[in-house]
């Protein structure tokens, strides 16, 4: 077991849930999992310490890794999976599914589900097109532009790291997971100043990727919905980070997500605007109570 509280499961149990550098990910864990350890070994007074003592051993009590592997694979794991799954699709979207091809949320979630933590997608394909014929207009600094002459126009942005991914493989239905715990996100890439991260991952989901050789190429880009996953106070005080405000943007304004992904002309934005959702940890720990065991909540048993 890597930690019974922020990850309660052994490597193998964790393996599956990679389609890349399975144990590079795992290693991860394992150390900040023992620094933990450790460093609450040695100090069993815990109140008082100062931040600079505890920030890096203590880490894994904030971080979005853990919390989000926990969280996700309780639910997965769990015996209530289509209810706490279909309950949860609903908290962020409604009661029925914002995409045309399915009349209910078992419809989307019937068949061979799998779950993967930090996917690799590289970067849309006409995105990188875009962004080498308007690189002037999306970046100021020379040397930044000096750069991009001897970057290859598929490496103007590099790879999209997605916290999470739920794929059925059956009928293609997906659900990309951005997850953040006290971090916002980040506002720029490289070369392009003004390419934000919830743009960035509404754009993966929006892109179709048959040629990769994992499971994630079975997902459809119009079966697919966007999910940011944050603690609870962020989504009652949203003004507080800058995903607050992009995302209600994004979902009430569909103009906002034209303006920031350019390079996909033609597409009809309201719908793709009620694809776009957002849950808390304590939403999945109100729906399976073997999750987030870190987290206390009103009327669900903590222990």
């Amino acid at each position: 077991m890597i930690d019974p509280i922020y990850l309660p499961h052994d490597r193998d149990e964790l393996r599956q849930h990679f389609t890349a550098d399975a144990d590079a990910n795992i290693d991860y864990f394992e150390r900040s999992a023992s620094r933990y350890r450790s460093f609450l070994k040695e100090h069993s007074q815990t109140i008082g310490q100062p931040l600079t003592a505890a920030r890096g051993p203590r880490q894994i009590e904030k971080d979005e890794r853990f919390w989000t592997a926990a969280a996700l694979k309780a639910v997965f794991d769990s015996s209530k999976r289509p209810e706490a799954l279909a309950n949860l699709m609903r908290t962020a979207f409604g009661p029925r599914p914002t995409l045309t091809t399915f009349a209910t949320w078992q419809d989307c979630l019937e068949g061979e589900l799998r779950l993967y933590f930090e996917a690799h997608f590289p970067s849309p394909r006409l995105y990188a097109e875009w962004l080498r014929e308007n690189l002037k207009h999306q970046q100021v600094i020379p040397y930044v532009l000096d750069a991009a002459e001897r970057t290859s126009r598929r490496r103007l942005e590099g790879a999209t790291h997605v916290d999470g991914v739920l794929v059925n493989l059956t009928n293609g239905f997906g659900v990309v997971i951005e997850a953040k715990v006290l971090s916002d996100i980040s506002y720029g890439v490289s070369f392009d100043m003004y390419r934000n991260q919830l743009a960035r991952n509404i754009d993966v989901m929006l892109e179709e990727y048959p040629d990769l050789d994992n499971m994630l190429s079975k997902r459809k880009a119009d079966r697919s919905l966007f999910v940011l996953l944050t603690p609870r106070p962020f989504r009652d005080r949203p003004h507080s980070r800058l995903y607050g405000w992009l995302l209600h943007e994004y979902q009430t304004q569909p103009e906002a997500l034209r303006r920031d992904l350019p390079h996909r002309a033609g597409v009809a934005w309201e719908p793709v605007a009620r694809r776009i959702g957002w849950l808390t940890f304590e939403d999945i720990r109100e729906q399976c109570d073997t999750a987030c065991a870190w987290l206390v909540v009103p009327g669900v048993d903590a222990s």
